[in-house]
């Protein structure tokens, strides 16, 4: 091979790799320029998480109004109509609180004796208030609604009266339940349904059917 064709041939290869240093790097540049993949989008917190938590405002305070039924038979209903108050903190999903209630009772007609030794009658009263503390763990199993079960304990006096009659107080328990929606984040409506059992003599027993509406803070 002659000179000029040494030189022909040296041209060339420098060409060739001139042009293959040329295409690598617009692949490069190219590569460089191509947008990265997009990223998943952050998955924001389920609602889960949050409800997991408890209501955001954690003060309650509502009344309630409603009736109790005696189920001791052949007894008068110390129960009847009920009103009152309770309030609350949640701790997270448990919920802590007191209640007071008044009880209206029931009245009958009673025989009685007069002063001159004849028979007559008179309205007697039994009835019943109520101041205890309670605890129970809020379930959430629909938008704003809440299912509470709870257990109660307390104090129950069983007032009489009848003449001479005295009154008796002492611990009752109670087992039940709340169902609880919120109309706002501050405002809710519900019902309470308990049994209840009241540790006097002989025992008193009833199923309470409550409703309640109140606010949180």
């Amino acid at each position: 091979m002659n000179l000029r064709n040494l030189v022909v041939l040296a041209a060339l290869l420098t060409g060739l790799s001139g042009m293959a240093r040329a295409q690598d790097g617009s692949a490069a540049g190219t590569e460089a320029a191509a947008p990265a993949p997009s990223e998943s989008p952050a998955v924001a917190p389920s609602g889960g998480s949050e409800s997991s938590a408890g209501p955001a405002k954690k003060i309650s305070a509502s009344l309630l109004l409603g009736y109790g039924i005696n189920t001791d038979k052949g007894s008068v209903n110390p129960w009847g109509v009920g009103f009152g108050v309770r309030g609350g903190y949640n701790l997270d999903k448990i919920f802590l609180g007191g209640r007071f209630v008044y009880y209206l009772g029931e009245s009958q007609t009673i025989p009685t004796l007069t002063g001159l030794g004849t028979v007559g009658t008179t309205s007697v009263t039994v009835n019943i208030w109520e101041l205890g503390v309670e605890g129970g763990y809020d379930l959430d199993v629909a938008d704003k609604l809440v299912v509470r079960p709870e257990l109660g304990l307390g104090l129950a006096h069983i007032g009489n009266s009848a003449p001479g009659a005295k009154g008796e107080t002492d611990a009752y328990l109670a087992l039940g339940g709340s169902l609880l929606y919120d109309l706002t984040p501050d405002i809710f409506l519900g019902a309470d349904l308990r049994y209840q059992h009241i540790f006097v003599t002989g025992g008193a027993n009833a199923i309470i059917i409550l409703a309640t509406g109140g606010m949180r803070f």
